[in-house]
């Protein structure tokens, strides 16, 4: 009764299971075929039962496949049986699709042998996988369209630009004591709107050069660009008496340029926005951490979150989504930028196939998180040339 209750478990589980399951003998004649694979094919079970398994695989696999079974039985050379791997079959309307198949063998006796196949459909997975890559080109496709129109709008607007600051400037020396009051002020605030517009174009040029001027990827001591930085900003960090402690850093694949203007960024931003009451105090340090493998057969990859801490004015999380955007600007005009410098952060620990968040309370100061691999998959930047 017990072997008979089994019997009847098993066949439960057989006929209710979502994948297909197959089973024929060594001469590739069908003998069970499961619900999900008789409606993966379709065709019903009375009309699989019996026939030769090679009626389910598209050529050129279906004449090959019976001389292929009669070479394993003769010396036992496997190339699907024991390995799952990816192959293709053919439904009844003739439509090919790929599944991802198992073959197991059970040797009832030295003469007998049954083989069982379970079949997992990968039409969705293909169609999403295909999506994606469709996706990810188009959205390449666009990235780089905006670079470009980014780079030469820029570029095409320096030269009236500064014939507007240079004309300006020349009214102001040479006839500024004619112009009445109002002209004064009028001129004064075209200059003023002069600067600032040269300081967008600027921004607007480094933040496009991310990807256009961008160089190889090479070993880089991060301890080594963090010097280079504090070195840059010298006198502001002694004008505002800011305090610097800095931890051990890593030594990783990275564009030394681009790392340098990260770091200069972020600690340029410490700075700007401390509280006035207050010295500023910015803390660095690194956590290393292994990022699970993508697939069975590599490794963990060694990575780092290195987190730059403030004392600062911080700012409220519900702006998190803008803050990393080009030209946004919680605080208004009330401290000097165009508000792309986290923008161009963001974009350069992506191009390092990384990442860069935040966190901060309003009072609380802030920490900014970069999140970057040890080596990258490509030592050579993708470079995009538009001078």
């Amino acid at each position: 009764m017990h072997q008979l209750d089994s019997k009847r478990r098993l066949e439960a589980i057989i006929q209710t299971a979502i994948d297909g399951i197959v089973t024929i003998d060594q001469r590739g004649i069908i003998d069970s075929v499961n619900p999900a694979a008789a409606q993966l094919f379709d065709y019903s079970s009375e009309e699989l039962f019996g026939q030769n398994i090679s009626m389910l695989m598209p050529e050129p696999y279906r004449s090959q496949h019976d001389a292929y079974l009669q070479r394993y039985l003769s010396s036992d050379e496997k190339h699907i049986i024991g390995v799952g791997r990816e192959v293709s079959g053919i439904k009844k309307n003739g439509e090919v699709f790929p599944f991802r198949l198992a073959v197991g063998e059970i040797r009832i006796d030295d003469d007998s042998r049954i083989y069982t196949g379970i079949i997992h459909d990968l039409t969705e997975q293909k169609k999403n996988e295909e999506q994606l890559r469709q996706y990810a080109a188009e959205l390449e496709r666009s990235n780089r369209e905006l670079e470009n129109f980014a780079y030469v709008s820029s570029h095409d607007l320096q030269e009236p630009l500064r014939k507007i600051r240079t004309f300006g400037s020349r009214i102001q020396e040479r006839e500024g004591d004619q112009l009445s009051e109002k002209g004064q002020d009028y001129l004064n605030r075209m200059l003023n709107a002069s600067v600032r517009l040269q300081q967008l174009i600027d921004d607007l040029l480094a933040f496009s050069r991310v990807a256009s001027r961008a160089k190889p990827f090479a070993e880089l001591s991060l301890e080594t660009t963090l010097e280079e930085v504090k070195s840059d900003l010298e006198l502001s960090i002694q004008e505002h008496q800011a305090r610097l402690e800095i931890g051990p850093l890593p030594t990783i694949e990275a564009d030394r340029t681009q790392m340098r203007q990260l770091f200069q960024n972020l600690l340029s931003n410490a700075i700007k926005f401390r509280q006035e009451d207050q010295q500023p105090h910015i803390r660095i340090w690194t956590e290393p951490f292994l990022e699970p493998p993508k697939s069975s057969n590599a490794p963990p990859r060694q990575m780092y979150r290195i987190m730059v801490k403030d004392n600062g004015i911080g700012f409220d999380e519900k702006y998190m989504g803008k803050i990393f955007n080009i030209f946004q600007r919680l605080e208004g005009r009330k401290y000097p930028g165009s508000g792309i410098g986290l923008a161009i952060c963001r974009k350069i620990a992506l191009r390092h196939n990384g990442e860069l968040t935040a966190s901060s309370k309003p009072g609380h100061g802030a920490t900014f998180t970069i999140t970057l691999p040890a080596q990258q998959h490509l030592r050579e930047a993708p470079v995009l040339r538009t001078d």
